[in-house]
């Protein structure tokens, strides 16, 4: 086995989550419980302040937060319910978007031909921002692909995101292998492309445009446009 590594982003790169608008936010299937509880009038204006709380991140400053602090605090900042009510009502999304997210999520065209390929050629890790710590991993053993990767590092396990620097670092840490000898291969531009160029490692971005809707074209020549087209070349 080489020591290459290649480190993949998770969601809509190996994993689709987006729903028919192209939306990420996850809270398609839990977004009716506040407004059953009486805290938005719509499941677009729940959304729509989720995603905007998101955007802005107000509540924490830097690393990733935990979905459970981040219904709270934004339904504490709505201030339509008590906090009793308040925690009930997180419980409720928790337990509800446990049983419910699995079957909103998919493997992407063409995943599982490439990780064969790849994985006869280099150790394979998956690097991923997501809410809930160990979500990453579940979901890729769930859809039987887990067993491709040597290790999954979540953001919220780590209390780091991308593009901040500590979950690069750790991934880099996990490989035992020089900065040069890794590629990045995800969909974010700027957190799977850029910023792992800026760490030494090789990068590739994997570009949605025209399958999920409002993504833009890719800034670099030659994206991967279907995992068809990723295969090990000579000199790897």
């Amino acid at each position: 086995m080489t020591s290459n590594w290649i480190l993949f982003d998770c969601f809509n790169t190996l994993i689709d989550d987006f729903d028919d608008s192209g939306s990420i936010d996850g809270m398609g299937t839990i977004a009716h419980l506040p407004v059953e509880a009486g805290v938005f009038s719509s499941e677009q204006s729940f959304r729509l302040a989720y995603n905007q709380g998101r955007d802005h991140n107000w509540w924490q400053d830097s690393s990733e937060v935990s979905l459970n602090i981040r219904l709270q605090a934004l339904f504490e900042r709505q201030g339509t319910i008590p906090d009793d009510k308040i925690a009930a009502l997180v419980a409720a999304m928790l337990d509800h978007f446990s049983h419910t997210y699995i079957h909103t999520i998919r493997v992407t065209a063409g995943v599982e031909a490439m990780l064969q390929a790849w994985s006869q050629e280099a150790n394979l890790a998956v690097v991923s921002n997501f809410f809930l710590a160990g979500g990453p991993k579940a979901f890729l053993d769930r859809l039987d692909l887990g067993h491709y990767f040597s290790f999954v590092i979540d953001s919220a396990e780590v209390n780091s995101k991308k593009p901040e620097d500590l979950i690069y670092q750790k991934a880099i840490e996990k490989t035992a292998v020089e900065p040069s000898r890794i590629t990045f291969v995800g969909d974010d531009f700027h957190r799977d492309v850029a910023r792992p160029r800026e760490f030494g490692m090789k990068a590739r971005h994997y570009c949605r445009f025209g399958q999920r809707p409002g993504v833009s074209k890719s800034p670099e020549a030659m994206p991967i446009k279907h995992w068809d087209s990723f295969r090990p070349e000579p000199g790897f």
